[in-house]
């Protein structure tokens, strides 16, 4: 019996030991919980960073991670989960968020699987949906006349309360509250009063939903005179013999009931808003007849295609030349770098950059080019113009994967040789962290996350990174880069733009990073199936962005051209040849060249059988650098820097004077040099080292274009 018990108690021992080491846990879980706080109805909350950390000393598995709970359709994982292995002495970073669907405390538990572990690790989730943030989405009426008495105003949207709260956050006294009529949540009345009505212009209108959750939103009540005036048109043109369509009249004052005549006759008309009806319109008493308005043609463009199937593509407006990258397969002259002139479509010449280039960037002087190197996993740097090669820059390789390639490279506009570079492992096509080089050392800081595939600089200091509907804010210094802020959601579409201090989401979004805030959006369309390669261009300077694509203002492919301030079509250049094969087609690198140019690359076909083209636009009316409207004679004051040294580089030259229009052209001793029309008292002058090879003086001067313009007086700028 002795016997028979101890050989019970052994087996019960090995059975009670198996279970414990089953039941160890390496991986630990912090926050924990994981605590959202209130949170707006409907909103998404920042999302909360997660870390899984590895404290054992092997590497373990996770094999599964979901949210459960009755509440759990609230909380997600929003983009990376941590499935997969993690080594010993590692973190995993992921991220959940919460959308409440009801204004309640909501709860919910995140369930993490290990490997060879028997219970699952549990962590309580855990939000309160607050009162919701208010949306407005029109006013009745969306326009008053000016010097009207008080004025009731119906605000539609949703997410109103009882306790909503309209009030006035433009008018002199700050946030004046005003008279209130709850009508149901998607819909609440207010009393403008006669003073805020005495001059034209935007009355804003707030509406707040208090603590907890809540927000603000606004909309503006335009205050209008009484005569109508048009801006322009959009379409331009119509094809003799087709279906009639709409016409969109881009002006001001326009009021409910306008009319719209054509060749003095009336025709169905839809007010849209004060700016936007479909022709010549006629307010109602006590409005007047507009002037009228030309129903003119299309934006004429001069079209050359090249057969290089290209795969990045950067303007030097020092040489006046389009540098673009070109993949083995390109036959002979594979792995190199074309050579184009833009303006007559030439390619000058064939440059060796190595294996399988493809990112291309440009330092702000034009001295180095550097080249992604996808058959190396490195970065060549060529000193233009020779395209001699200069430094290779070894990205590396991913710990326990393949190696790094870089999906975009930036060059710091204060430092040609310090770069940023978002890297990607080889096969994968999202985008991973962003890393510094000051030439080929790489520096200490680096940033991991949020992901990134396009970069662009906005100053020495600040550098911009972005994957669709995500923006990040990167501060730069000598050590490499931190992540200041992201945003999220706010931002769409393929590609993103900077410029002017403003960037731009290829789904039409322009967003002010001072702000935090969207200042409109352009309508480019839906950017889902054919229209998913919109690619959109802005020009702060003539305040014009250009969407390239279909968009709902042109049947065919084109370029159409907005109001920047404004976000209204003008016009379309029509690239309607391409149009039979567009259901096929993408586009990608849409650049500006020159004052009168644009460039993309266009692809026809997919999966592995695309084929690539450049496309060269040529069209001074779409870039406003020929107009119908009379040029004054400009005017040269002074140039910065006054004087440059002989056998200096190439240099950034802004001459300051009055009189500049978009289509002021440069002459430096008589030479025609690349310029940027910046403002009606600036333009930017490339002056290429060549033309300060020797000591002596450079005679510029600023020429307008007709009708009208003229020639500047001649301002001497000293070569040492």
């Amino acid at each position: 019996m002795n016997s028979k018990l101890r050989v019970t108690i052994v087996c019960v021992c090995l059975a009670l030991t198996g279970t414990l080491a089953l039941a160890a846990v390496p991986v630990t879980v912090f926050p924990n919980p994981g605590q959202f706080g209130t949170v707006s109805l409907g909103s998404t909350a920042s999302p909360l960073p997660v870390f899984l950390s590895n404290s054992s000393a092997s590497a373990v598995t996770i094999t599964g991670i979901t949210i459960s709970g009755t509440s759990s359709a609230n909380f997600s994982v929003y983009g990376f989960a941590c499935v997969g292995i993690i080594s010993s002495g590692q973190v995993c970073q992921m991220y959940l968020t919460f959308t409440p669907s009801t204004m309640t405390n909501l709860t919910a538990s995140l369930v993490i699987v290990e490997s060879g572990v028997t219970s699952a690790i549990t962590i309580p989730l855990q939000g309160t949906g607050g009162n919701p943030i208010p949306n407005i989405t029109s006013l009745s009426p969306p326009t008053v006349y000016v010097s009207s008495a008080t004025t009731t105003i119906t605000i539609n949207g949703s997410g109103f309360l009882p306790s909503s709260l309209p009030s006035l956050s433009s008018f002199s006294t700050s946030n004046t509250s005003l008279p209130t009529t709850f009508v149901s949540a998607t819909q609440i009345k207010t009393q403008i009063p006669d003073t805020v009505l005495a001059n034209t212009g935007g009355v804003s209108i707030a509406v707040t939903n208090p603590q907890p959750g809540g927000g603000s939103t606004s909309a503006s009540l335009s205050v209008i005179s009484a005569e109508p005036s048009i801006g322009n048109v959009s379409p331009t043109s119509i094809a003799a013999g087709t279906a009639s369509e709409p016409i969109l009249f881009n002006g001001a004052n326009f009021m409910t009931g306008a009319k719209v005549q054509w060749n003095g006759t009336s025709i169905p008309t839809t007010y849209l808003n004060s700016g936007q009806l479909q022709a010549q319109p006629i307010n109602p008493s006590p409005g007047t007849i507009s002037p009228p308005i030309s129903f003119n043609l299309t934006y004429p463009v001069n079209v050359t295609v090249l057969d290089l199937p290209a795969n990045d593509l950067v303007w030097d407006p020092f040489a006046q030349l389009i540098y673009a990258s070109l993949p083995s397969s390109y036959g002979p002259n594979g792995n190199s770098i074309a050579v184009i002139n833009p303006s007559t479509g030439a390619v000058t010449g064939f440059f060796f950059a190595g294996s399988e280039p493809t990112k291309l960037a440009l330092d702000s002087t034009a001295k180095f080019l550097y080249v992604g190197l996808n058959g190396t996993n490195s970065i060549q740097r060529l000193v233009v113009p020779g395209f001699t090669k200069d430094i290779a820059i070894n990205l590396g390789s991913v710990q326990n994967g393949g190696p790094n390639l870089a999906q975009a490279i930036a060059v710091s506009p204060t430092n040609s040789h310090t770069i940023a570079v978002a890297v990607t492992e080889s096969g994968c096509c999202s985008g991973s962290g962003v890393e510094f080089f000051t030439d080929s050392t790489k520096l200490a800081s680096s940033v991991s996350s949020p992901q990134v595939n396009q970069l662009a600089f906005a100053s020495g200091t600040t550098l911009y990174g972005y994957i669709p509907n995500t923006l990040s804010q990167i501060s730069v210094s000598s050590t490499g880069g931190t992540l200041v802020q992201q945003w999220a959601g706010l931002v769409d579409g393929n590609t993103f733009q900077y410029s002017g201090g403003l960037l731009f989401g290829s789904a039409g979004e322009e967003f002010n990073p001072a702000t935090g805030m969207l200042q409109g959006t352009f309508d480019v369309g839906s950017t889902c199936c054919n229209n998913s390669s919109i690619e959109v261009l802005p020009d702060p300077a003539i305040n014009r962005a250009f969407a390239l694509g279909q968009t709902p203002f042109f049947g065919s492919f084109g370029i159409t051209s907005y109001n920047l301030s404004q976000f209204t079509p003008l016009a379309v250049a029509s690239l309607a040849e391409f149009t039979p094969s567009f259901s096929s087609l993408s586009t990608s690198k849409f650049i500006q060249w020159g004052p009168n140019g644009l460039a993309f690359i266009m692809s026809n076909g997919c999966c592995g059988n695309a084929t690539s083209q450049i496309v060269l636009v040529q069209s001074p009316t779409l870039l406003l650098t020929a107009s119908k409207i009379v040029s004054p004679t400009p005017l040269t004051h002074s140039s910065s820097p006054a004087a440059v040294y002989h056998g200096s580089g190439n240099t950034l030259m802004n001459v300051v004077g009055s009189g500049f229009v978009p289509g002021s052209v440069v002459h430096w001793n008589n030479k025609v040099f690349s310029a940027k029309y910046v403002s009606k008292t600036q333009m930017t002058v490339y002056v290429p080292k060549a033309a300060m090879a020797a000591p002596g003086t450079a005679a510029v001067v600023v020429k307008n274009p007709t009708p009208g313009g003229g020639t500047s007086n001649a301002l001497t700028v000293t070569i040492k």
